[in-house]
């Protein structure tokens, strides 16, 4: 487990080490459910890359997704074991 940060916010996600990917570079495909912990400095525990990147649209028009770089760094995890919510309904359910 490691935790990625940047000056946005932070993540924790599973890492694997491959050579498909450069040294220095860090691959989070997105997708995740946003899953903050408000004890753990708002850190998202179910991986929401989209806690790093910028929010913009690809155009005016579209209002689409627009493809995402972000600078962030990486260390091993050795906070507190978080339970993950993400899936759980909201208490108002």
């Amino acid at each position: 487990m490691v935790r990625v940060w940047n000056s946005r916010g932070q993540i924790l996600a599973g890492a694997v080490i491959s050579e498909g990917i450069k040294p220095g570079v860090i691959c989070i495909h997105e997708g995740a459910w946003p899953d903050l912990d408000l004890t753990a400095d708002g850190i998202c525990k179910n991986g929401a890359v989209n806690v790093l990147t910028k929010d913009l649209p690809s155009s005016r028009l579209g209002n689409g997704c627009a493809g995402n770089t972000a600078l962030a760094w990486l260390e091993k995890y050795n906070g507190p074991e978080l339970t993950l919510t993400a899936f759980e309904p909201p208490a108002s359910s």
